[in-house]
């Protein structure tokens, strides 16, 4: 098995467990009404996760000094963009004067937290999760009959071109080596998880049904 057919094999093993109710959360967060306060809330709650990663990014750089220069390179790519996404979000709400930080410290994701523990393998793989973070903003620039939103997030989108075949690359090239193979999983496993968690959380909290949603997935995924 090659490393592009293993990073495959874990997508089929564990998409409709862990991505694939993720990804249907957050298409229907996407479809909240942009006049209603809980589409502001969940702008916050995506401002304050777009500041959080490019700290996290930020820190990175700072942490693992054996990054190869390549990799440094796009890892302060990432950070820019992250922070570039940060202020987009923040000019949108500060145009419906929300605060951009006007949220529970604790409502967004603490994604990337795991990824700065020291194991620069781990750091390496902080990207597993990005498809669901793209497919929402995708979706939302599809759905929204908002033209400020539709700005907004084709915006986001568009420096998100490309990043998923990037992360492919990168996972299944470390997936080559089988003794990193075990790692990856876990990786996969830990990394949606995580992501799941929070994203049913924050549905709840802006009045989603998300056990509705669930139900759906679960039924296309068994049917």
């Amino acid at each position: 098995m090659t490393g592009r057919e293993f990073v495959e094999s874990l997508w089929s093993r564990y998409h409709d467990e862990l991505e694939g109710p993720v990804i249907a959360i957050r298409r229907a967060l996407a479809e909240l009404d942009p006049r209603t306060a809980e589409f502001v809330g969940l702008m916050q709650r995506q401002a304050k996760k777009e500041l959080a990663h490019g700290v996290a990014f930020t820190r990175a750089l700072l942490q693992y000094g054996e990054l190869e220069p390549h990799e440094r390179a796009h890892v302060a790519e990432q950070a820019a963009d992250e922070y570039r996404h940060y202020a987009l979000i923040k000019d949108y709400l500060d145009g419906r004067d929300a605060a951009a930080d006007d949220i529970p410290a604790d409502a967004y994701d603490g994604y990337f937290g795991q990824f700065l523990t020291g194991d620069v393998r781990a750091f390496r793989l902080c990207n597993i999760a990005e498809k669901s973070a793209v497919v929402f903003m995708q979706h939302l620039r599809d759905v929204t009959p908002d033209p400020v939103v539709r700005q907004l997030a084709k915006d986001i989108v568009d420096d998100e071109e490309g990043h998923e075949d990037m992360v492919m690359e990168k996972l299944a090239r470390f997936a080559e080596d089988p003794v990193n193979r075990e790692f990856l999983e876990n990786m996969f496993v830990q990394s949606w998880a995580s992501q799941k968690e929070g994203v049913i959380r924050e549905g709840r909290e802006l009045g989603v049904d998300v056990d509705a949603i669930l139900r759906r997935f679960e039924d296309s995924a068994g049917g």
